[in-house]
């Protein structure tokens, strides 16, 4: 950066929320600001415990008595387990819950198992958890990749100081019994001088329907116990060192008593798909010396993991510190799920290979690529194109195993699809922008898997017309008809992602040069068109013209049709979780198709102004929290009306985003949200499956991103920025003026870095001159 901008930064005053009068150009420490209880609480079902990037440990509390406790966590209740395995900001139902210790001094009645109250607030930093029970038991955790580690501090006066180790323990679902996980069986065997335990907990249930899989586990203490009881069954026996049930959902497990002067219990606990010698390995192999129970390392080596892989990448002005706690907290809730799981596949015979082959890459718990797609693999694929290759190349492995690449994925299964194939999307986003390490021939096999061959029949009873475990499973009618009719749930949603789907295919095989396979599946991305119905007779505000259900004969389906509804929106609907109206907009691939079906640039203009309360609609139509409209509130830009899309996104976020644990404005969908947050504060919006950037307004003066394949940072700079100057007066790329307002992907991450320079005001003014965002995908029929 030259001397020149950077006095110029100087004298900037960020005032979105409060005037401060200098900038930094480095946040000291970004550790500071990631709030791990954001998102937490109002439906956010964040997991605040302790993990690393993309970690399959993740240690965490489990409450009961609050509400259904998707992460584990409730901000009240009573703490019933500190468990090794959550997922994070989920939908549908809570999984996993499993491998629970808890610490206790009260006697132990098997009828009622022990849990703690907490008093006052939990501490939760990145790598370290720690709450204080109404007992005045402090009880400290932090983790590593598969495994975690306990201190639990007993007070003084304690006689009996003990440790549950509750093999059933998981999560449960009493709001949606139907989507609940169930306990199969277990078994649990201590050592015999009482220092450890190994075993295995069986589940089966939970959203995505799992057959029944297992976790092996092995636990450590750095003292032995001094005594031991198993129960099972609701039966205890002193001095036993194994339980073991075949009894769904029947409590069993044991519990060691230490000596009354052992104060400070610390405990090592690892886990493993494949057995428990391996989760042994894990505790020994990533924890430390057997011997050494040392908390704050572990904690230490987790904060700096973050850092190397996640932070530091990342470079803003500190002048705000809610904006800056945005930044980083964001980039922290994109980075949970999916969890690496490479050797951690029971199902796959090459994980059981110690030696010659490696162990093919592997990553679990895609819950969901329908929410993902559009900005937090994106994400994934700038900040860490390493990690980006591992998930594109484990979406293959799993294509080769399993038949079919995921839409929904746990426990190491396939299971519910929402809408389209959407990886197909995720692995074009990969291809366009350049991700290496990856056979790219294969990953279009597991395309064309998706988008020719109809998955093997899945009972689900929510929509039992078709398969909803992977694959598209209204494959039939878009092959025959060219979109999906009422024959089949969804079909509306489905024929707008069926669509979007067939264009990533379009996208990767031009890229291979398959000109024929290019052309046919270029063509069936415009399939979409078949169900926009210019019909006079329906209309809103005078506009006309909206996606609708069709049938088999070709006809529109008139029956209970409103573009306003979607009736409950949900899996047995016309559309799922988004209004007709709402997912009339998702061909950002071709909008210059949908611009003309619109009619003319000031009815697209009225039409997306109706949209949002910020203009004067009341109630608002588009819910800002899901999926199919993140990418509406930008597309005033294919209009060169950029400006609109400034003040559009301002409004959200100012409206519907906040700090703390009600700051996401629904689910985080496993990052979903954030990484949504972090584009939009950035000022720039990823077009999955493209190479193009839609260029809105940052919300800091100074935000750069550092890449290790490049010389040169991204580096985006705000001039005159404050709470009224938000608008581009002009823009310059590499210090010469630019006239788009939309930018592709390798001139922002080219090898000799990129930088952009925002001349802001608080005039609204049309200063793109250049050409509209382009709409690779235009297919006119």
């Amino acid at each position: 950066m030259s001397i020149l901008l950077f006095l110029k930064l100087l004298v900037v005053q960020f005032t979105l929320y409060s005037p401060i009068p200098k900038v930094n150009i480095k946040v000291s420490n970004p550790l500071d600001y990631v709030d791990l209880f954001y998102g937490t609480e109002a439906g956010g079902h964040m997991f605040p415990g302790v993990t690393r990037p993309f970690g399959m440990a993740k240690v965490g509390i489990d409450v009961v008595g609050d509400g259904d406790a998707y992460s584990g966590f409730a901000p009240h209740g009573h703490v019933n387990g500190i468990s090794m395995m959550h997922e994070s900001g989920t939908g549908g139902a809570p999984e996993y819950g499993v491998v629970s210790q808890l610490p206790f001094q009260s006697n132990f009645d098997i009828r009622n198992l022990p849990s703690l109250t907490r008093q006052g607030h939990d501490i939760a930093q990145v790598g370290y958890y720690n709450f204080n029970s109404t007992d005045n038991i402090i009880v400290e955790f932090s983790g590593a990749e598969k495994s975690g580690i306990f201190k639990y501090t007993f007070p003084p006066e304690s006689t009996n100081p003990q440790v549950l180790i509750d093999v059933c323990h998981h999560l449960a679902a009493p709001g949606r019994p139907q989507w609940t996980q169930y306990f199969v069986n277990g078994s649990i065997e201590s050592n015999k001088d009482l220092s450890g335990y190994t075993g295995y907990t069986t589940i089966k249930g939970g959203w995505g329907g799992q057959t029944p899989w297992r976790i092996y586990f092995c636990g450590k203490f750095n003292n032995p116990a001094i005594s031991i009881i198993s129960f099972e069954n609701k039966h205890v026996e002193p001095n036993k060192l194994s339980s073991s049930t075949n009894r769904q959902n029947e409590p069993m497990g044991l519990v060691y008593t230490f000596n009354q002067s052992q104060s400070i219990i610390e405990s090592k606990v690892g886990i493993s798909y494949i057995s428990t010698e391996r989760a042994c390995q894990h505790l020994n192999n990533e924890l430390g010396e057997p011997d050494e129970y040392d908390l704050m390392s572990v904690v230490n080596e987790t904060q700096q993991i973050w850092l190397d892989e996640v932070f530091d990448k990342v470079s803003i002005s500190d002048t705000n510190s809610t904006l800056t706690s945005f930044i980083y907290t964001s980039l922290y809730g994109s980075h949970l799920m999916p969890t690496n799981k490479t050797g951690e596949n029971p199902y796959w015979a090459e994980n059981y290979v110690e030696e010659g082959n490696p162990v093919p890459t592997y990553y679990d718990d895609w819950f969901t690529l329908w929410d993902t797609f559009r900005t937090m693999n994106p994400l994934i694929n700038i900040l860490n194109p390493i990690r980006g290759s591992e998930l594109i190349n484990s979406l293959i492995e799993i294509y080769k195993h399993d038949g079919f690449t995921p839409d929904g994925r746990s426990a190491n299964q396939n299971g519910r699809t929402q809408g389209g194939s959407n990886s197909d999307i995720i692995i074009a986003d990969a291809f366009v922008k350049n991700i290496t390490g990856v056979n790219w021939s294969d990953a279009f096999d597991a395309m064309v898997q998706n988008a020719e061959v109809v998955p093997p029949y899945w009972r689900d009873n929510f929509a039992p017309d078709s398969s909803t475990k992977q694959g598209r499973g209204a494959l039939p009618d878009w092959l025959t008809y060219g979109y999906i009719t009422r024959n089949f749930s969804r079909s509306v949603s489905r024929t707008m992602e069926y669509s979007y789907d067939d264009f990533a295919l379009s996208v990767v095989a031009k890229g291979l040069g398959n000109d024929t396979a290019y052309e046919k599946y270029l063509r069936r991305s415009s399939n979409w068109q078949n169900i926009w119905n210019f019909d006079k007779d329906i209309s809103i505000n005078s506009y006309k013209g909206f996606i609708q259900p069709k049938k088999s004969t070709g006809e529109f389906d008139y029956h209970n049709y409103d573009p306003l509804s979607c009736g409950g929106c949900y899996w047995n609907d016309d559309e799922y979780e988004g209004k007709p109206i709402e997912y009339g907009w998702t061909v950002p691939f071709d909008m210059t198709t949908l611009i003309s079906f619109i009619g003319s640039n000031e009815t697209f203009i009225t039409r997306l102004n109706d949209m949002y309360a910020l203009h004067g609609h009341n109630p608002q139509i588009v819910d800002v929290g899901n999926e199919p409209s993140f990418t509406t509130p930008f597309l005033y830009n294919y209009v060169n009306q950029q400006y609109r899309s400034v003040e559009l996104i301002r409004y959200i976020v100012d409206r519907h985003f906040g700090l703390g644990a009600k700051g996401l404005p629904g689910n985080s969908d496993s990052g979903a949200m954030q990484s949504w947050l972090f584009f939009s504060l950035m000022g720039l919006y990823p077009i999955a499956g493209t190479t193009t950037y839609l260029i809105t307004s940052p919300f800091l003066p100074y935000l750069s991103i550092n890449l290790p394949n490049t010389n040169k940072p991204l580096e985006l700079i705000a001039t005159n920025l404050t709470e009224t100057n938000i608008y581009i007066s002009e823009l310059y790329v590499n210090g010469e003026i630019y006239t788009q307002n939309w930018i592709d992907h390798h001139t922002l991450f080219d090898i000799e870095g990129c930088l952009i320079e925002f001349e802001l005001s608080d005039i609204p003014s049309i200063w793109e001159l250049g050409d509209e965002p382009p709409s690779p995908g235009h297919f006119k029929r």
